[in-house]
């Protein structure tokens, strides 16, 4: 994909949780915050020790059960018990948009 698609899929999917793929494989799932002419600047939640984690596996996060489910799942507000995690923190990120290969929505 060329940067100007690159550019205008992340101008879409502002303030949506997406999985970007980077030229050399690195996938990460993240919160586009902003976009400018030459970078993607991107939010993703952290553990305790720094490392990524997929918003999949976020307490609350529940994109993919609302489709299913659409008044909550499994009962009216409650989560499964042990589903998701919290996140420790979040960080930013800016990704050139040259870097990038994919955009997905979650």
């Amino acid at each position: 994909m060329s940067v100007e698609t690159i550019k205008s899929l992340c101008q879409r999917y502002t303030n949506y949780p997406v999985k970007l793929t980077a030229h050399d494989g690195v996938e990460l799932e993240a919160i586009i915050e902003y976009v400018d002419n030459e970078n993607a600047h991107v939010l993703y939640p952290v553990d305790e020790n720094e490392k990524p984690i997929r918003l999949s596996q976020l307490e609350g996060f529940s994109s993919a059960m609302e489709m299913r489910y659409p008044y909550s799942y499994p009962y009216y507000g409650y989560p499964p018990y042990g589903f998701g995690v919290r996140p420790f923190g979040w960080r930013r990120w800016v990704l050139p948009l040259a870097a990038l290969a994919a955009i997905a929505l979650l």
